[in-house]
């Protein structure tokens, strides 16, 4: 089967490194990562940054997924903040790379994201993770072994980054990684105390109050037969899809209420930040009945209860 391909914009220009001139025009210690197409600066950096073009990480990643026979995939690359930093998500859809969580039945696709940055905000990565094919939900992983990371420096070298046996060590364990979802599927909860494990979290400053108020109505009017019913004993594997289905589909805003794009900056490191933090207590209190206990009471506070 053919990949299907879809750009947000165009990745492919050339960015160059040049060195910045003081206001006397000596040789400064700073440099200025600029695209050489239209010149838009993009980041400083110091003499030892080592620049990654953006056409050479696709195509190690398209190669490396080609060696392995992995071509069936479907690819979305999106540069934000005026060039300066690239992602690029692969998601394999077909039976052969689907997981399920038995006490579900959810089915999950695995992704590879592949990030760059000129602005040094973002290390060069090549990271898998996890895609629920209910509703293409890109999920978290708890497993170090999947990412494969480089900071920016003269030595970086991305074709030893992604090698064969990198990418064939990360697949091999992500059936192991995948059982964290399991685990967590099988700590029940009730209606009332997945709103009290929300407001745990978010007074642990896991989230905030609009995230908690937005995770709660997805968690009070379930959309999909695989996240149970309202009012009915469900689990936390399925609060935990209702975190990553608000993160995905909800219209964020920034501070002064601009809407971030699907995959600007701001809004893809919440989605990652938010769903790992909420999957860490979870896997913890999976494997822990007194944590368990701890995350599903009622806070000392009045306790938030499901509204229609």
């Amino acid at each position: 089967m053919s990949r299907k391909v879809t750009q947000s914009s165009d990745y492919d220009f050339q960015v160059e490194t040049v060195r910045l001139l003081t206001p006397e025009g000596n040789k400064s210690s700073v440099f200025l990562n600029r695209r050489v197409d239209n010149h838009e600066e993009l980041g400083t950096c110091t003499e030892h940054y080592g620049l990654v073009q953006n056409a050479d990480l696709i195509n190690r990643a398209d190669e490396a997924l080609d060696r392995r026979g992995m071509t069936d995939y479907e690819r979305k690359i999106y540069v934000t903040d005026n060039g300066s930093k690239l992602r690029a998500i692969y998601d394999f859809k077909r039976d052969a790379d689907k997981l399920v969580v038995p006490e579900v039945g959810d089915e999950m696709g695995f992704r590879l994201i592949v990030q760059n940055s000129f602005d040094r905000s973002l290390k060069v990565s090549f990271a898998l993770g996890f895609l629920r094919l209910a509703c293409t939900n890109g999920m978290t992983t708890l497993e170090r072994e999947l990412d494969m990371v480089k900071r920016h420096t003269k030595k970086i070298d991305i074709n030893s980054l992604l090698t064969d046996q990198a990418l064939g060590e990360a697949l091999a364990k992500f059936d192991d990684a995948a059982n964290v979802y399991t685990e967590i599927a099988r700590k029940n909860v009730t209606q009332q105390q997945g709103l009290n494990v929300l407001q745990n979290l978010q007074k642990k400053n896991v989230f905030s109050e609009k995230v908690r108020e937005g995770i709660a109505s997805i968690w009070n009017n379930p959309r999909r037969d695989e996240d149970g019913k309202a009012g009915e004993m469900r689990n936390l594997y399925q609060l935990y899809n209702a975190g990553t289905e608000w993160l995905t589909s909800a219209h964020h805003t920034d501070s002064k209420g601009n809407e971030l794009g699907t995959y600007e900056s701001r809004r893809f490191e919440l989605e990652n930040r938010v769903s790992t933090s909420m999957l860490k207590p979870f896997e913890a209190s999976s494997r822990n009945e007194s944590r368990f206990n701890r995350l599903i009471l009622a806070p000392k506070s009045e306790a938030i209860v499901q509204t229609a």
